[in-house]
């Protein structure tokens, strides 16, 4: 067994490993025919979905269920592995036999760069040039073809005082190697710009606005056509959610900035409010006269509000509480609806009310009967990130461009 240390970059062991995943739709069986633990499998298997930045599989029934992208890439599997078999006769493993060839190549980690050096070294005909061209030091480059000798058992190439030469298994070799680095390029190449589009995007989650036409929505459109048109700014990526959502997208990573309707108070992120607006009681234009008293309204009515995983609904509640007359009538009034277009319609044809926050109403498109309530309740909007300097400075343009628009 052997291998060429000090890279984590994708090898010939890895891609073996997955191979065999897929080929057996299971790490144990994968484990088998390589002889291998399976969780060193199975931890091969994930370096692979990351190296190209893919989920390839999923575990079921006890075995794996390939995605899309793992049956596009099992199609590759047969012209994979005849690659390495090529490779593997080269190292006096040659076989018909398709297991045998990934059982080899599990066993025999060669780094991608060593595949791809090898042949800079062939068409230079000298490690000192070769090494000049790569950008890497001669001696380290010389270690790394001397191990790939090792790792195959075989003389490569034929050192002169001037130069180098391929023997017939160097020349062999440079051609499967060649041909392998160019496919695991191809498989790999993809995954890299995905991965640099992802280092260049600024993400952004908000809470779901209650149309097209409502005052947040026209905030966010503004938001990301200035930021489009400017060009010293990196891509900005704006995705709807619940509040819930939010908070779990930034402890995760998924998102950069959340523009929420609730304070989140937690040590790992900073927040500001940047803007905030009016709650009011909202029904039917008919049901809902403009000095109607609120308490009547709500004894007649059944109320839609939005799920306890939206910040809106903890503000809504604490709005109606002195009207609701305690938890059970609360539970016999309230109709929760996790969509917001969902509310709209029971309020306009139902003729359920609703909480919404004022400049929300102008979103929608038929007459409706406002109530404001005592004290003029509102809403906070407040923009929320990790504790990082990256991360406040990029909120601190979003909150400019919004409370600009």
């Amino acid at each position: 067994m052997g291998s060429i240390e000090g890279s984590r970059e994708m090898d010939t062991a890895t891609l073996a490993t997955a191979l065999a995943v897929m080929r057996e739709s299971s790490v144990r069986g994968a484990a088998a025919l390589l002889g291998r633990p399976p969780s060193s499998v199975a931890d091969a298997f994930e370096r692979f979905e990351s190296e190209l930045a893919l989920k390839l599989a999923s575990r079921r029934d006890g075995g794996l269920s390939l995605t899309l992208a793992g049956e596009n890439l099992a199609r590759s599997i047969p012209a994979l592995t005849e690659t390495l078999a090529h490779i593997a006769a080269v190292a006096g493993q040659g076989s018909a036999d398709e297991g045998h060839v990934l059982a080899w190549a599990a066993r025999n980690a060669i780094p991608v760069t060593a595949l791809g050096n090898f042949g800079v070294v062939i068409r230079a005909g000298s490690i000192r040039r070769a090494a000049r061209e790569l950008g890497v030091g001669q001696p380290n480059l010389s270690r790394q073809m001397a191990t790939l000798e090792k790792v195959l058992g075989q003389k490569l190439l034929i050192r002169e005082m001037h130069g180098c030469e391929p023997t017939a298994e160097g020349l062999e070799f440079g051609e499967a190697a060649m041909a392998l680095a160019s496919k695991l390029a191809s498989l790999a190449g993809p995954a890299r710009k995905r991965f640099a589009r992802a280092l260049h995007t600024v993400r952004l989650g908000t809470i779901i606005p209650v149309g097209h036409e409502s005052r947040l929505a026209a905030r966010l459109a503004s938001l990301v056509a200035e930021w489009r048109a400017d060009d010293g700014k990196p891509d900005l990526f704006v995705s709807s959610t619940t509040a819930e959502d939010l908070a779990e997208g930034l402890r995760s990573g998924r998102f950069d900035v959340a523009l929420t309707d609730i304070a989140l108070r937690n040590k790992r992120f900073e927040s500001r409010e940047i803007f905030s607006g009016e709650l009011v009681i909202v029904g039917a234009a008919d049901a809902v006269p403009p000095d109607a008293a609120i308490q009547p309204l709500v004894n007649r009515h059944l109320i839609a509000v939005p799920s306890l995983r939206s910040g809106l609904r903890q503000s809504v509640s604490e709005a109606l509480e002195p009207f609701l007359g305690g938890e059970g009538q609360a539970a016999t009034r309230l109709v929760e609806v996790d969509a917001l277009p969902i509310v709209i319609n029971l309020v306009l044809d139902h003729g359920y009310l609703t909480v919404l926050p004022l400049e929300a109403v102008a979103a929608l498109d038929r007459p409706v009967g406002i109530v404001r309530l005592p004290d003029a309740q509102r809403v906070g909007f407040h923009l929320v990130w990790r504790r990082t300097q990256a991360s406040r400075r990029i909120a601190m343009q979003i909150a400019q461009s919004i409370t600009d628009a």
